[in-house]
């Protein structure tokens, strides 16, 4: 291959977004609800190891999960939607209690498992599972479990 055309791929790709492949997902845990509750909230660490900006436009699974945002103004916590995750080239954003976090609807106490997978799914189209570990209200440090940014078939 000669250099023209090898420097025309890399400018073609330098200004795409990051891949799922760039992208992992650890430290993932959802908290378990209190007794009769259906809601609840789950966490985890978004790592773009990447050059460019990486979207997490959601995650899905067996519940319906969305996206939020708490913010304090005036002493006051509001919850909002949030309709994506970006995270800088090089980065990470951390989905943590009293922050950017997941709402999961519909999450039974008496049937929750050690573990819930949902999938992430990136701007691009791309998913990738993620395994949460459930824990329970007061429970420890989670263990570090990683979610390799490989994707998943659709």
């Amino acid at each position: 291959m000669n250099g023209w055309r090898l420097a025309a791929i890399v400018m073609a790709f330098a200004g795409a977004p990051a891949s799922a492949a760039s992208v992992v997902i650890e430290n993932a845990w959802v908290r378990l609800p209190a007794p009769g509750q259906k809601v609840t909230a789950g966490y985890c660490d978004i790592r773009n190891e990447g050059d460019a900006p990486a979207t997490v436009v959601g995650f899905f699974g067996q519940q319906r999960v969305e996206m939020h945002e708490t913010r304090t103004r005036d002493g006051v916590a509001r919850m909002r939607p949030m309709r994506a995750v970006t995270v800088p080239a090089r980065s990470t954003v951390k989905l943590a209690p009293g922050g950017k976090h997941l709402m999961l609807f519909g999450l039974d106490a008496a049937r929750a498992s050690e573990t819930l997978t949902l999938r992430a799914r990136l701007a691009d189209g791309t998913e990738i599972a993620v395994v949460f570990e459930v824990r329970a209200q007061g429970a420890g440090k989670v263990r570090g479990r990683k979610s390799a940014g490989a994707p998943e078939a659709k």
